[in-house]
């Protein structure tokens, strides 16, 4: 099956799945043919994540579709497809919003401390991030996931899957990336001091309940550790107006609020701009319907 890329309309490359790929990331040899020359065969493998759907598809459109090798993005050694340049953009600015938890295997597999491989068109969204499940006619596990305690199957999967990954991403209560980076790099303190998020260099760096924050200087450094309470975002780092809907949606950090010298943080995506959706409402009210839904799901 050969694909034609857009950039370099003169190479084509064919893909070819390796059968004995076990998990949602299928190795791809990759052979570049160049138009009017004898064919060259330079081998390589490429890691293609959830058997070339679309993540954005998941998050974006509720649905499962096809990506194309046309629009692709690689992260952390895994290329993933898309279907328009669009979402290919989409997933740079933010891959770890897109990116399916448990390491794209079965979400009700790692619940029974097993790694299942998935049907990537069985998938549920749940708190802002995709999970797949195994369905063959024996198993669905989507229904499993279903019929179980929504909280303790999670709680089991996440536990499963921390000791069995590096990641950090979404185990816990707190919004971290497998980075452990909070806030894409931004500085938490100059949301206070300069009312404005400004990114902020790895060489100033520190940790507060797991996660990682980056400051701009040494002044900002002192001032974090000094009162790392204050410069925290609210709601574990989720999106706060998300909190007051009871559900967990990922931020853009350049969209905040510091409200009582406490930083809010919100949702912005082509269909969903959550600062402006709580500038609708009262702060008072909104804050105590986020702080009650934290409450429930931050630990």
């Amino acid at each position: 099956m050969n694909f034609v890329t857009p950039l370099l309309v003169s190479t084509c490359i064919a893909l070819t799945p390796n059968a004995t790929a076990p998990s949602s990331h299928d190795a791809y040899a990759v052979t570049r043919v160049t138009q009017n020359a004898e064919p060259t065969h330079r081998m390589h493998t490429i890691r293609v994540g959830i058997f070339g759907y679309s993540p954005v598809s998941y998050i974006t459109n509720n649905r499962a579709e096809p990506g194309s090798p046309a629009f692709a993005a690689e992260h952390e050694g895994v290329t993933y497809f898309f279907t328009n340049e669009r979402q290919k953009q989409a997933f740079i600015k933010n891959p770890e919003r897109f990116i399916p938890a448990f390491g794209g295997n079965c979400a009700f597999g790692c619940s029974v401390d097993s790694i299942f491989t998935p049907d990537p068109t069985s998938f549920l969204v749940i708190d802002g991030r995709t999970h797949l499940f195994l369905k063959n006619d024996e198993v669905n596990a989507k229904q499993l996931w279903l019929d179980a305690d929504k909280k303790e199957v999670s709680k089991k999967a996440n536990a499963y899957w921390s000791s069995k990954s590096t990641s950090k991403a979404y185990t816990g209560g707190r919004n971290v990336p497998s980075s452990g980076v909070g806030l894409e790099g931004y500085s938490p303190v100059s949301y206070f001091t300069k009312g404005k998020p400004e990114q902020g260099d790895p060489r100033y760096a520190a940790t507060h309940n797991g996660v990682t924050y980056h400051l701009t200087s040494q002044r900002q450094l002192d001032l974090f550790n000094k009162n790392p309470d204050k410069y925290e975002p609210q709601c574990g780092g989720w999106c706060a107006f998300g909190m007051t809907v009871e559900d967990k949606f990922p931020v853009d950090p350049t969209k905040f609020r510091v409200i009582d010298d406490k930083l809010y943080l919100y949702l912005n995506n082509d269909d969903i701009n959550a600062h402006e959706l709580w500038g609708e409402g009262n702060d008072s009210e909104l804050i105590q319907k986020a702080n009650k839904h934290w409450d429930n799901v931050g630990s």
